[in-house]
């Protein structure tokens, strides 16, 4: 099963710039359009949502997932990008095609990240 605890974190860390910026870019510089605390408290929405659903996708499916894909089969990374594909067309089939690229691509890119992180040797 590897280091499968400190690669969730990294995995979710690391896709958490990338939701940091993403809310930037939706909602704007904050100094320039809006008061400071405003951008604040909606990217403080952002990123608790975000935290939310990436503890419970992590606990309902990527770690079972994970689980199987080393129990039954070689962990190679083909198989975290077909579960997030699979992750991806199950939201875009449920709740449309601007929800399934939101939703399913972080899980696509957290997926790949935490193959990544997974197998590698903890630094001493």
């Amino acid at each position: 099963m590897g280091h499968w605890d400190d690669a969730i974190i990294r995995s979710v860390g690391w896709v958490f710039l990338f939701v940091i910026a993403y809310s930037i870019y939706e909602l704007g510089v904050p100094l320039l359009t809006y008061p400071i605390q405003d951008f604040v408290a909606i990217f403080g929405l952002f990123a608790s949502v975000y935290l939310a659903l990436s503890v419970t996708g992590w606990l309902i499916i990527g770690v079972p997932f994970h689980w199987a894909i080393c129990k039954w089969a070689t962990p190679k990374y083909v198989y975290y990008l077909l579960s997030g594909a699979l992750i991806i067309l199950t939201i875009t089939l449920f709740g449309g095609h601007e929800a399934g690229v939101v939703l399913g691509l972080p899980a696509t890119i957290q997926a790949l990240i935490f193959r990544f992180y997974v197998f590698k040797p903890p630094k001493i």
